[in-house]
């Protein structure tokens, strides 16, 4: 008999309205946040970013040898696949910066989905003149955010930790944090040089000299602007 437990329950609720309705978040936020809880994206999101960045990077090696309309049409798919994620993790970072009321790096758990977030954006960004870059990017951000959901980090939407309750934290925090996305996407295309090096031959030195050329331009572009950040 639940009764009681639900007419107590009525009047907590009802204390609360009354003297702390200045601080009680709206319905649309409380529903907004069961529904972001229900979605889990940033967990699901890591599994289509492993599919997605490791399935590019595989066609794309693939295509060094056997370069066809077949593969051509699959980076494109895989592409578009790698675009629709990066706005469903963006989409995932804004409903979490709306619930919170805050910038979504102010923890630890934030700061690791941030980073994931800046390393893919970046890829799309250089992915334009180098698919290899965004392969990689997208791999990486899917190892971060598998290290995200790790079960020692706390998923949930905290207060503001008043240290950070300032402008600097959308500034300097974001900026500083930011500059891991260059920085990882460096650490993983000279992982993808080294490989590419490794299985060159006499062959097909000529095609893995202009992808080795063209991944280095990029890579230190990407560790000038994480630098600079």
């Amino acid at each position: 008999d639940y009764t009681q437990s639900e007419e107590l329950l009525e009047s907590i609720k009802g204390f609360q309205k009354k003297y702390g309705s200045n601080v009680m978040p709206s319905d649309f936020k409380i529903n907004s946040e069961v529904v972001y809880n229900k979605v889990d994206i940033f967990n699901r999101l890591y599994k289509w970013y492993l599919f997605a960045g490791l399935g590019l990077l595989l066609i794309l090696i693939f295509q060094i040898f056997y370069d066809n309309k077949l593969s051509s049409l699959l980076i494109k798919l895989f592409e578009s696949l790698i675009i629709i994620l990066f706005a469903f993790n963006t989409i995932g970072l804004a409903a979490r910066w709306f619930i919170a009321g805050h910038a979504p790096w102010s923890d630890a758990y934030e700061s690791i989905i941030f980073v994931a977030w800046a390393t893919v954006i970046f890829g799309v960004i250089f992915g334009r003149k180098s698919y290899f870059t965004l392969a990689s990017s997208t791999f990486v951000a899917s190892i971060i955010l598998s290290v995200a959901n790790m079960n020692w980090l706390d998923p949930s939407i905290a207060n503001l930790q008043p240290v950070l309750d300032s402008y600097w934290l959308m500034i300097h925090v974001a900026v500083i944090v930011g500059s891991y996305g260059p920085f990882a996407i460096g650490m993983i295309l000279g992982i993808v040089t080294l490989i590419l090096a490794t299985i060159a031959t006499k062959k097909n030195r000529k095609i893995f000299s202009r992808k080795l050329e063209e991944l280095t331009i990029v890579n230190e572009l990407s560790l000038t602007i994480g630098l600079v950040m």
